[in-house]
């Protein structure tokens, strides 16, 4: 792959040029040339990685359009959003849909991740192309890699994070998840990814104007956050967060097996030991640093919430939410919980199996890694 040839694609499919704010170039060039030397991508898979990448492109160009033709998606206001942060791999994913499920909240849906920009012409923007693109893609995906279905499911009308929205930027942690790509890796620990989080916010403008709802509360859910509450508490204003909680040794061999699913989507190479192995850094350094950000923040407002809080009584943990948030918690929203956990029970798609040794660890190494996170939070584990 040619990351100017991809530029190109994208330039000839849509007939602009203007791709927005060009910081996400280096990064793009850097992935596309890691991913050709590095990433062992299958044969039958290399077309629709391209595909990815133009669609990608394309978004930013439709998107870069509007903004110049709609100067008032820049005085959108993002009010107080709920941010859902934690270490991987701590029921953070079910929190999340499970609150969106009540339709209270702004939220993210895959689809809108996928295909954040409206297409020129078509009729409401083109919604109803861009969610039956992405469900084509999900189906793509669980063929491709069935493990998914068990690790990380994507659905096209659910909530998802937001750094499946911010591969646009081509600097975000996230990009290496899902690729074997250590050169791109290695540029992304000490890249400035302020650009990356004015981009996202710039993009949620867009979907709020889009067919949003200012009224209602956003409620954002990404691990990747951890650790860089700056960026969010700069960006956004008065933000308020969820931090969910759980024992290490369960979080690191289960976030090593999720990523090696999403690996598998587009190679057979897996390489878990090497990952686990940076995966212990990375994220004790997160949480670190998000125990840093807390001690200079004490006035920033944050409920934490243990795995078992989440997992065993969903019901309970939104009442839990919607008190922190001053919300009114209503019959018919409690429904909704109760109906989303009854659709989507514990092994829906089967059980998860890890363990430190399958990923080249211990659990004694990995609770000496956290132990200043586990003693912090140890009444949350």
């Amino acid at each position: 792959m040619d990351a100017s040839e991809l530029m190109r694609a994208a330039s000839a499919q849509t007939g602009l040029n203007d791709f927005g704010p060009d910081d996400f170039r280096e990064g793009f060039s850097l992935l596309v040339d890691a991913i050709d030397r590095e990433a062992q991508i299958r044969d039958g898979c290399r077309a629709k990685l391209e595909w990815k990448f133009v669609n990608l492109l394309a978004q930013r160009l439709w998107f870069a359009r509007d903004m110049q033709d709609h100067p008032e998606i820049a005085r959108e206001r993002i009010r107080s959003p709920l941010i859902i942060l934690s270490l991987p791999r701590t029921g953070s994913t079910k929190l999340h849909r499970l609150l969106g499920a009540t339709g209270d909240f702004q939220t993210l849906n895959f689809w809108q991740t996928m295909r954040f920009a409206r297409v020129p012409g078509a009729p409401d923007g083109g919604v109803a192309q861009r969610i039956a693109e992405a469900k084509d893609y999900e189906a793509w995906i669980y063929a491709q890699s069935p493990a998914m279905l068990i690790g990380h499911p994507l659905h096209a009308e659910e909530p998802e994070e937001e750094c499946y929205l911010m591969e646009a930027t081509y600097r975000h942690p996230t990009i290496f998840g899902h690729y074997d790509v250590p050169t791109f890796a290695a540029w992304i620990v000490n890249a400035d990814l302020k650009p990356a989080y004015d981009y996202l916010v710039s993009v949620i403008q867009y979907l709020q104007w889009q067919n949003g709802s200012p009224n209602k509360p956003w409620l954002f859910k990404d691990p990747n956050h951890l650790g860089q509450e700056d960026y969010l508490t700069a960006a956004y204003d008065n933000p308020r967060f969820i931090v969910t909680h759980r024992d290490p040794v369960k979080c690191v061999p289960s976030v090593t097996s999720t990523v090696m699913a999403n690996r598998a989507i587009y190679s057979d190479l897996d390489n878990r030991h090497a990952f686990a192995d940076k995966m212990l850094g990375h994220l004790s350094s997160a949480a670190d640093r998000h125990m840093e950000w807390r001690a200079r923040n004490p006035h920033i407002e944050i409920l934490d919430l243990s795995f078992a809080d989440v997992v065993k009584d969903g019901q309970a943990a939104a009442r839990k939410v919607y008190d922190f948030a001053g919300l009114n918690l209503t019959p018919e929203a409690l429904s909704a919980v109760r109906q989303w956990e009854a659709d989507n029970p514990k092994g829906k798609h089967g059980e998860p199996k890890y363990s430190a040794e399958e990923v080249g660890s211990t659990d004694e190494e990995i609770r000496r890694t956290f132990a200043r996170y586990t003693d912090a939070f140890g009444a949350y584990l």
